[in-house]
């Protein structure tokens, strides 16, 4: 066995906070109910080949709460999300209001964006250790939430050595009892890990940290190869 996962997490809409999830289902094209959703900023969309609203524009955007009106599934996924601003308002993610509230927060126009497949920076799957956060810590001299790093799955190698996940990319694993994905390269990483995602106050020690010590990555990417449920407490293990 390689690892334990320890959390699940989904993020509904792209920056926003993530979902915390027991289970969910993995398909050929990531987790069901993953980055569905996009605000995009409409003076670029159509030369900016990141058009995205983000964190990066305004920290305050992953205060934005989603939660699933009812569990996602490959059968059912377009289903009800509902978002609560920082300031404690509740909007269902296609309301006007709320589109109107993140153009506010930007300052320029936005409209939202919807995809069945989701919309990805990079892979569908993203993996991040325990024991590589320790590690962040320790270098960094910080306190770190390990949801700054929006990972899919917190997991716990059973080797506690920090960033072994590295050694896994070109390889095949299986994660729970059918789900199988092939990891892809290290998590390239920007000033989203420097973002605290309950204040949204930034800590830059974070990232010059994995920059100065680890080649600005910190976790890992995967495809998926064979769709599967995966669940807190899976085991992952080579194929």
């Amino acid at each position: 066995m390689l690892a334990t996962i320890r959390e699940i997490f989904l993020y509904p809409i792209k920056s926003m906070r993530g979902v915390s999830v027991q289970e969910a289902h993995l398909t050929l094209n990531g987790f069901v109910g993953d980055r569905r959703y996009a605000f995009v900023r409409q003076e670029i969309a159509a030369t900016d080949g990141f058009p995205w609203m983000t964190g990066r524009e305004k920290p305050k955007m992953i205060l934005h709460a989603p939660r699933f009106v009812r569990t996602p599934t490959p059968e059912d996924w377009d289903v009800p999300i509902m978002v609560q601003t920082p300031e404690g308002k509740e909007f269902e993610i296609g309301d006007s209001r709320l589109c109107e509230d993140i153009a506010r927060l930007y300052g320029h126009p936005v409209f939202l964006f919807k995809t069945k497949r989701g919309n990805f920076d990079s892979q569908h799957v993203s993996l991040f250790s325990t024991h590589t956060l320790a590690q962040l810590e320790a270098e960094s001299e910080s306190q770190i939430n390990v949801r700054q790093f929006r990972a899919n799955l917190y997991i716990e190698p059973t080797d506690a050595v920090p960033f072994i996940e590295d050694s896994w990319v070109g390889r095949v694993l299986r994660v729970g009892r059918d789900a199988i994905i092939g990891v892809t390269k290290k998590d390239s990483r920007c000033m989203m890990i420097n973002l605290d995602p309950d204040t949204a106050i930034q800590n830059p020690a974070v990232l010059r940290t994995v920059a100065r010590h680890h080649e600005e990555c910190a976790g890992i990417y995967a495809n998926v190869v064979a769709a599967g449920m995966v669940r807190v407490g899976d085991r992952i293990e080579f194929v």
